[in-house]
């Protein structure tokens, strides 16, 4: 048996989400080292990706005592799924995103895992092929958190996703088929008291990756992007044989295979390099895997089934002493239109549910016309606010005087509103809403779901037929 890697023990569970709030039991303490100490290459590019992700933290966190990154940078670096729709020059936030964390937690676990399993994909596949799997994963993630978001709750697409997340479920996706033999070493608590166990890397992987999927089609509203995950697994499996260096992985192999003590006869017969993943192993992905499949398909179907717009819009605000500004989407389905306020600021949702409680977003009668409403037409309402994802408060609103300008098609360009707010003190609001981009979401969606769907297929094809050519130490 190989030698053991230096065991390094860390709190948390395998979490790589891009906005983690919880944790398990579960430590992660170590891998065996797969090249067991013959190949000394150092993984210049991992460590200058974990050297950035730290600046890029350092940056970001600076404010709030380096504890979390505040909501100003969030704001600025993460990836909006609903601005990518709106406004696809704004792809580049896709790799921001890849370089901002949420907090402390985020980044330290998202770097640990990504230094376990990412050092034996780097020296496997070289420094530029790496490079390239892990930035691919990454915006392949993003498209997937983009189509399952889209199915499951269109209003979370204007919530901000940052993290590394989905690249390193793309390195952990590509270990799995390198070295699914390769042992993991990892503890359980059982109330205080830690039960520690070794398995196969390709089991450990594969609990995870139906995690992912599991909790990810009925944690609905979860501040975790599982599906992310899942989709950068995947893709880190589709493309490994794109990245793949043939004549390294035909080296690995049979430094691999000499090493062990009992393989002299399939050293000769060379069937040891024809060993790839178990039965077992391709059962349980590809039934994972087809349940994707079977989601991808639908989101194709469905994102060509229905038409609509997306709108974006910059909110001006003052409300008593504060004043601010933020982003609000809104979405045109059907010729009903829905303000998407899930990651508003409470401000920034007041001014947008007052317009939705008027039916100002979207009314073909007064296209290309100015409206003015006042008393008595400038009704009291009562505005419902979320302070959180599953808490809200009630405020009323007393406009004064509220204007709309309309687009020839009859979207909202602007607006204007003066009104006094009751309810946890009253104060007066003024605020500015201008019309930034409006733009038909369904040919982009499209587009995204038929790459999902191809990325499942291909990362089925690669592990039921394309295995052998990749595992380097089996299980």
């Amino acid at each position: 048996m190989p030698s053991v890697s230096a065991r390094r023990a860390e709190w948390g569970w395998l979490d790589l989400s891009w906005s983690p709030r919880r944790f398990t039991s579960e430590i992660v303490l170590g891998a065996e080292e797969p090249f067991y100490g013959i190949i000394h290459e150092r993984p210049i590019v991992l460590e200058a990706i974990i050297i950035l992700n730290a600046l890029v933290y350092i940056v970001t966190s600076y404010a709030n005592g380096f504890i979390a990154s505040s909501s100003t940078w969030i704001s600025k670096l993460g990836y909006i799924p609903a601005m990518l729709l709106v406004d696809p020059k704004t792809v580049y936030r896709i790799f921001t995103a890849m370089f901002t964390h949420a907090d402390i937690f985020h980044i330290f676990f998202n770097m640990y895992f990504l230094y376990v399993f990412g050092r034996a994909v780097e020296k496997t596949l070289g420094h530029a092929r790496f490079l390239a799997l892990y930035l691919m994963s990454g915006v392949l993630a993003a498209i997937f958190h983009t189509v399952f978001i889209y199915l499951q709750n269109p209003a979370d697409l204007a919530i901000p996703s940052v993290g590394a997340s989905g690249a390193i479920s793309g390195v952990l996706g590509a270990y799995m088929l390198l070295y699914p033999g390769t042992r993991l070493t990892a503890c359980f608590f059982l109330f205080i008291f830690p039960l520690c166990f070794e398995m196969l890397a390709a089991y450990y992987i594969l609990f995870w990756f139906a995690v992912q999927v599991l909790e990810g089609s009925i944690a609905f509203n979860s501040n975790i992007a599982f599906f992310a995950h899942a989709g950068g697994f995947l893709a880190g499996i589709a493309l490994l044989p794109l990245v793949a260096d043939r004549e390294r992985l035909r080296i690995l192999k049979r430094l691999s295979r000499s090493m062990r003590l009992f393989d002299i006869i399939t050293f000769l017969s060379y069937q040891f390099e024809r060993r790839g993943l178990s039965p077992g192993t391709k059962t349980v992905f590809l039934t994972l895997a087809g349940v994707l499949l079977a989601g991808t398909m639908f989101a194709y179907i469905y994102s060509a089934s229905h038409q609509g717009l997306l709108a974006a819009y910059t909110v001006d605000w003052r409300l008593g002493p504060e004043t601010g500004s933020g982003m609000a989407f809104v979405g045109i389905v059907d010729s009903h239109a829905y303000p998407i306020l899930m990651a508003s600021t409470p401000q920034t949702q007041l001014v947008m549910s007052l317009l939705s409680e008027y039916r100002l977003f979207y009314n073909p009668s007064l296209a290309g016309q100015k409206l003015v409403l006042t008393p008595p037409l400038a009704r009291p309402v009562d505005v419902t606010l979320f302070a959180t994802l599953y808490t809200r408060f009630t405020l009323h609103v007393e406009p004064r005087v509220i204007e709309a300008v309309f687009t020839p098609s009859g979207v909202l360009r602007e607006a204007y509103i003066e009104a006094i707010v009751v309810g946890r003190g009253s104060a007066a609001l003024i605020a500015d809403v201008v019309l930034n981009a409006l733009a038909n979401p369904v040919p982009l969606l499209r587009l995204m779901s038929l790459i999902s769907l191809v990325t499942v297929a291909l990362s089925i094809y690669v592990v039921a037929y394309r295995d052998t050519e990749f595992v380097v130490t089996p299980e």
